[in-house]
């Protein structure tokens, strides 16, 4: 014991074991081979934990939050669970887009070709000392069109990389492109149709049935003048929902949306601290849909656990129901963020 003791300095001491030691001290060797162990144990844990299934979460469907024509169903970690699952690329509070945008840490640009920008893709690199998570749905007003983010992903610091995104204006395109700044959130039939049928052309057809049943116009067909000034009829849902999750210790996975006898969607993340940065947004897009289309909610207990039970029931059945009704986001390998809709 004292030999291992000995060997736990400099900048292995986490490890219990150094360099030099290790080819000197058959203690340490023994420090080495117990080390390995626990490094193994360490991961095995963790990958066990980063599953979003019945064994890590628990519906609370007798804790239901309910205002006019939304029911919010919290999912939350079993007990001790949510701290283990995952972890950040840093140890600081990430920032989100809209916030990181404000404060000029992140730069959006189209990507140039010679006969001009990708439509799909933005390059994004972030000049913050912070994590910045972009959440799909997101919409950005600005360069040669608006654009509808398309998964959810984590910018690490000093980090350029690259994100998927939809067109949401498809009769604006300018030589000179704006500065891309945030417009929101999508509301849900949208989202949901861009992660269900993920096509350009489907996500414009559905713009076009939300103008149809507005009475608001926009020369360019643009998802953002059609969702302008949405704030204020929201914010009363807005209100009451985000006062109910301020009560709350934080600790949910996520959360099942329901709207009249319809399941919206079900939202889940990876981590208590993703899920806490992202209500905001995801609440939005929600509340935008029961109040523009929504019923008083009138779901059964029964629906939602059959629902649910084709998601959290095991890996493979939520692998196989996600491919088709929504989309598993993806980051270093693990699952961050979980979007499922009813059939």
């Amino acid at each position: 014991m004292s030999g291992c003791l000995k060997c736990i300095s400099g900048r292995w001491r986490s490890l219990g074991f150094h360099q030099k030691g290790i080819k000197n001290s058959q203690s340490c060797r023994r420090c080495l081979c117990f080390a390995v162990t626990i490094i193994i144990l360490f991961f095995s844990a963790n990958s066990v934990a980063a599953q979003l299934t019945y064994k890590e979460l628990r519906v609370e469907y007798d804790s239901a939050w309910t205002f006019k024509s939304l029911q919010i169903i919290p999912v939350r970690y079993k007990a001790g669970v949510g701290a283990l699952i995952g972890e950040l690329p840093t140890n600081t509070r990430p920032m989100m887009l809209t916030e990181a945008l404000m404060k000029h840490k992140i730069k959006l640009q189209e990507i140039q070709y010679e006969k001009g920008a990708d439509v799909n893709w933005l390059q994004v690199t972030n000049h913050s000392k912070e994590d910045v998570v972009i959440q799909s749905g997101e919409i950005l007003d600005g360069g040669k069109q608006d654009r509808m983010v398309a998964e959810t992903k984590i910018i690490t610091p000093g980090s350029t990389d690259y994100v998927n995104v939809y067109c949401v204006e498809k009769r604006r395109w300018e030589n000179k492109p704006k500065e891309f700044k945030s417009a929101g959130v999508a509301n849900s039939e949208l989202q949901k149709t861009m992660h269900t049928k993920r096509r350009q052309s489907a996500v414009w057809k559905e713009i076009d049935r939300q103008f149809t049943l507005s009475t608001k116009k926009s020369e360019t067909v643009s998802y953002v003048d059609l969702a302008q000034n949405t704030a204020a009829d929201d914010s009363d849902y807005m209100r009451y929902f985000l006062g109910r999750y301020s009560l709350t210790d934080s600790n949910y996975a996520g959360y099942i949306f329901l709207t009249g006898n319809k399941i919206m969607s079900t939202e889940l993340f990876a981590t208590p601290e993703l899920t806490d940065i992202s209500f905001r947004n995801m609440l939005s897009s929600h509340v935008q849909t029961a109040r523009s289309t929504g019923a008083p909610p009138k779901v059964t207990k029964q629906k939602v656990t059959t629902f649910m039970d084709k998601i959290l029931m095991s890996e493979a059945e939520q692998k196989t129901y996600v491919t088709s009704h929504g989309k598993l986001q993806i980051s270093a390998g693990k699952v961050i963020h979980l979007i499922a809709y009813d059939e």
